[in-house]
């Protein structure tokens, strides 16, 4: 297994920095950072002052879902918390506790991010989850039946009704559910549907019970050229307790009161 380490402008190498993990998405590994349309925002972002300075990592996930499968035979999540953050925080300063450790997720990896989170939410100190589908525990099934064969589904998730995710309905049915995690989430424009109206719904669920939250929907389709617009404003709400970076006027972005970054 392996990974990717983006490093910021101008980093004097010494100075401990927050560390942002990138989940990508089904089809993707861990390069999907190391494309122009990715690193020239990043890049732009840091220079201009727009963000904070940060380490990126990007670990190989397959099509795994980042998570642990319920028949032993993959462990995602491990790999992701307890091997290439270690290993990162090993060669590289980190700001040290949840403070320093930021989660972003796009497609597939904003799915299992979520799951990712959810199974310690105390662990990071922002999650940014992109054309994501927001789904209960049987939508998701339901959703990924169109892509997955039946036996992957099993192997994953596990049989019948009480599979092995958790339902982010009910784990964020009141703030408590977030810990001190800041969460950012939205789709774009021309996303697939069912991801464009779970998140909506999303956003909707959590507004309704004052649970803390940025949602936002962007120009583009199910991308990298999207997403990677969307992450210096992200990584700005994520890495900052007040952001000043503006949006286009073509996003639509609805705040629900947020908190602190800091436990």
């Amino acid at each position: 297994m392996a990974y990717g380490v983006y490093t910021p402008p101008g980093w004097d190498g010494a100075t401990p920095l927050p560390l942002v993990v990138l989940l990508h998405g089904a089809g993707d590994d861990e390069t999907s950072a190391d494309r122009a349309v990715v690193t020239e925002q990043l890049d732009r972002a840091i220079t201009t002052g727009a963000v904070p300075p940060f380490v990126m990592v990007t670990p190989q996930g397959d099509r795994g879902f980042w998570m642990n499968w319920q028949d032993g035979s993959h462990r995602y999540r491990d790999w992701v918390l307890d091997e290439v953050v270690p290993a990162v925080r090993r060669d590289h300063p980190i700001v040290e506790g949840s403070a320093g450790l930021h989660l972003m997720g796009v497609s597939m990896g904003g799915g299992g991010g979520m799951q990712l989170w959810l199974n310690d939410p105390e662990r990071f100190a922002s999650a940014t989850l992109l054309s994501a589908p927001m789904l209960t525990e049987q939508e998701t099934f339901d959703f990924l039946d169109r892509y997955l064969p039946r036996e992957v589904m099993a192997r994953a998730f596990g049989e019948g009704e009480e599979g092995g995710g958790t339902d982010p309905y009910r784990a964020l049915a009141t703030p408590e559910g977030l810990g001190h995690t800041r969460l950012v989430f939205g789709a774009a424009t021309r996303d697939m549907k069912p991801i464009r109206r779970s998140n909506e719904r999303f956003h909707e669920h959590l507004e309704a019970r004052a649970v803390p939250h940025r949602y936002m929907v962007f120009p583009g389709g199910h991308g990298w050229a999207a997403w990677s617009k969307v992450f210096p404003v992200a990584l700005c709400h994520q890495l900052r307790d007040t952001c000043t970076m503006s949006a286009p006027p073509s996003w639509r972005i609805e705040v629900t009161p947020e908190r602190s970054v800091a436990p």
